[in-house]
């Protein structure tokens, strides 16, 4: 099922399957900013929870779990907790289903909501009964002619480049901009960078559109497939995409969040405005 939320600047439309956005548009314009899902990655969006990634097999008390592909949220249908004009919240109990490739009892929840031209998306994880580890993030793919955009920051960056399947951490001086095209997705086929300030991160497209990025994450990743496709992901992770050699252990592995009953909450923020 899907929903719809609007205000004055922008339309958002989400589906209870995977709780993902399916269209995102600009009302000043008129215009779709989320990338429709065609041949070149036929998703639009992904809630990532609680693995990041085509993860190897991994361990919990003893025992071998084989997870899908960014874990068990894309592949369920969330209910709706909550829904105003400009806000709606997506819950998901653990199930039998998500028991057999995730072995923890939780709760989780993702919240869309628009102030002005940004969009909010909040995420809660919650134990049902003592600490669960999570990895989390974001997917979504935005409009960008070529698939190409100019990613700068507001701060000045020192980060880590966490290369792709790669237990290597490479430090990287005075980073301002960088052109994310297909080129540079040829090569570096997902550019993961860690110890980032919280900065400001724009993507500039070559349409005059720019994205404006903002979260406390401790990763960022920054995708679209090398061959094809107008669009440019730019993820906030609470994580990394697992990779050969990392621990098989899940509480052991890098960026591994850690959640109680209680529960902790994460959010990001998207501005999009047209130059």
């Amino acid at each position: 099922m899907i929903h719809i939320i609007e205000n004055e600047f922008l339309q958002l439309t989400v589906t209870c399957e995977g709780g993902t956005i399916v269209s995102l548009i600009d009302k000043k314009t008129g215009e779709e900013r989320l990338w429709q899902g065609e041949e070149f990655w036929k998703s639009r969006d992904v809630v990532i929870f609680p693995i990041i990634g085509h993860a190897n097999p991994y361990k919990s008390c003893g025992k071998e779990y084989a997870p899908k592909s960014h874990g068990v949220v894309r592949y369920s249908v969330l209910t709706v907790a909550e829904k105003t004009a400009s806000k709606i919240k997506l819950a998901l109990e653990s199930s039998e289903e998500t028991l057999k490739t995730y072995p923890y009892e939780f709760n989780f929840a993702i919240t869309y909501e628009l102030f002005d031209d940004t969009l909010k998306v909040s995420y809660f994880v919650a134990s049902k009964q003592g600490k669960i580890p999570f990895y989390l993030g974001g997917h979504p793919g935005l409009k960008a002619p070529g698939g190409s955009a100019v990613i700068e920051f507001e701060n000045t960056e020192n980060p880590i480049i966490y290369p792709i399947n790669s237990a290597d951490a490479i430090p990287l001086q005075n980073l301002q901009r960088f052109v994310a095209d297909k080129e540079f997705f040829k090569e570096c086929k997902t550019f993961q960078l860690g110890s980032l300030t919280g900065g400001e991160i724009y993507a500039h497209t070559q349409d005059g559109y720019t994205y404006t990025f903002k979260s406390d994450c401790p990763v960022v990743a920054f995708w679209s497939h090398e061959d094809g496709g107008d669009y440019v992901c730019v993820e906030p992770w609470w994580g990394i995409n697992d990779f050969d050699g990392a621990p098989r252990e899940i509480t052991l592995k890098p960026f591994i969040n850690l959640a109680n009953e209680n529960g902790v909450e994460y959010f990001y923020t998207l501005k999009i405005n047209k130059n």
